[in-house]
């Protein structure tokens, strides 16, 4: 698998949003100061972990994967991909324990902005966020860390 540029710091913080409608579109990443070549999985890891749901994170990662697969061959035309979809599955399943576990501070310091409202439902509804995201996010590193580590023993 080759190194590709990652941003270093994907999260849901670094994302801009413009609203078209009732859609929402991509605007622009933001706060490059961490780019680095490495493996694409790691910027994922993190954007999913902080932009999904953990029950929709667990349910389509992979299609998600998919479709980031797909708008790379898209920009690359007839180069060659640098790692194919299974590499980069891969990569995602090993780089989950750590890559999970470093978003778990990211999510909390978003929600305490939130959770500053003096709207109690609003509150409430960040907190049954936080915790959901939480509780899969915790679950899935130690899925994939005892994966991971089933695979490396051979």
């Amino acid at each position: 698998m080759d190194r590709v540029l990652c941003h270093g710091d994907l999260w849901s913080m670094n994302t801009l949003w413009r609203k078209e409608g009732k859609e929402l579109s991509l605007a622009a990443l933001i706060d490059y100061q961490t780019a680095h070549f490495g493996c694409a999985g790691t910027d994922l890891v993190r954007l999913f972990a902080t932009c999904v749901s953990g029950k929709d994170r667990r349910a389509h990662w992979e299609e998600l994967l998919g479709f980031f697969y797909g708008y790379l061959l898209e920009e690359l035309g007839c180069r060659k991909a640098p790692y194919t979809l299974e590499q980069l599955k891969e990569s995602y399943r090993r780089f989950f324990p750590l890559g999970g576990y470093m978003t778990i501070p990211m999510i909390g310091t978003l929600f305490e902005t939130l959770f500053k409202s003096p709207d109690e439902q609003l509150r409430q509804k960040c907190l049954e966020i936080v915790n959901e995201k939480i509780d899969c996010i915790l679950d899935d590193i130690f899925y994939y860390h005892d994966r991971n580590m089933r695979i490396q023993k051979g």
